[in-house]
């Protein structure tokens, strides 16, 4: 038994840092998946279809608040509406209701509901649903919406010329091509002492395809 713990010991010894590394690599990806569920939990939340106005579509900030998504999205959406409205739609059915506002409310209930009796298009899931009260053609739109996200994080591992660093790193997309970038090179070494030692950056534009 003593000599399976020197042995253990040793085998400690000749690869410390190297545990240390992936204990704290498991740290991050742990705290990082927790940030993850908490996020999927709000964006299960935001996914349920919502009534809008025309109104709040011609208003970027409106229709950012109304859907929870960045400016960057709601300028995206407001233009895609634009040009869908100029095409047929994929899929149409009918509703009886007293008012344009209690079909909105209706079908918007009935597509978090998940009514099979609605076309496929209309309950396909997407990152948000917003069942527009088109009051110009007396209608209601529903609009399936799928977010190109603001920011990026990233943590992994690395080496450069046989040192050990952990790369964090942030994106921004500030339009639907283009982003820019920042990550920091951690010494490994340094974490496990409980200190923040860089040993490289870099910053960068990023053209999105």
């Amino acid at each position: 038994m003593i000599q399976v713990l020197q042995t253990w010991k040793a085998v400690f010894k000749q690869n410390k840092w190297l545990i240390m590394l992936v204990v704290f690599f498991l740290l991050i990806s742990a705290m990082l998946f927790w940030l993850w569920q908490r996020s999927q939990q709000a964006e299960e939340k935001y996914r349920q279809a919502v009534v809008l106005q025309q109104e709040q579509l011609e208003q970027v900030q409106e229709l950012g608040k109304a859907l929870h998504i960045s400016q960057m999205n709601a300028k995206e959406l407001q233009a895609a509406y634009d040009e869908l409205k100029t095409k047929p739609p994929v899929a149409s059915f009918t509703v009886k209701a007293p008012s344009l506002e209690a079909a909105a409310e209706q079908v918007a209930e009935r597509i978090n509901k998940q009514d099979a009796t609605l076309p496929p298009a209309a309950l396909e899931k997407t990152d948000r649903t917003a069942v527009v009260k088109n009051d110009t053609d007396y209608k209601v739109d529903v609009l399936k919406i799928n977010l190109d996200k603001s920011w990026e994080l990233s943590a992994g591992v690395g080496s450069h010329c046989g040192d050990a660093y952990i790369p964090l790193g942030v994106q921004r997309n500030y339009a639907s091509h283009k982003a820019v970038a920042a990550e920091v090179h951690l010494v490994p070494e340094e974490l496990a002492r409980g200190k923040i030692k860089t040993s490289g950056w870099e910053v960068k534009h990023v053209w999105r395809y």
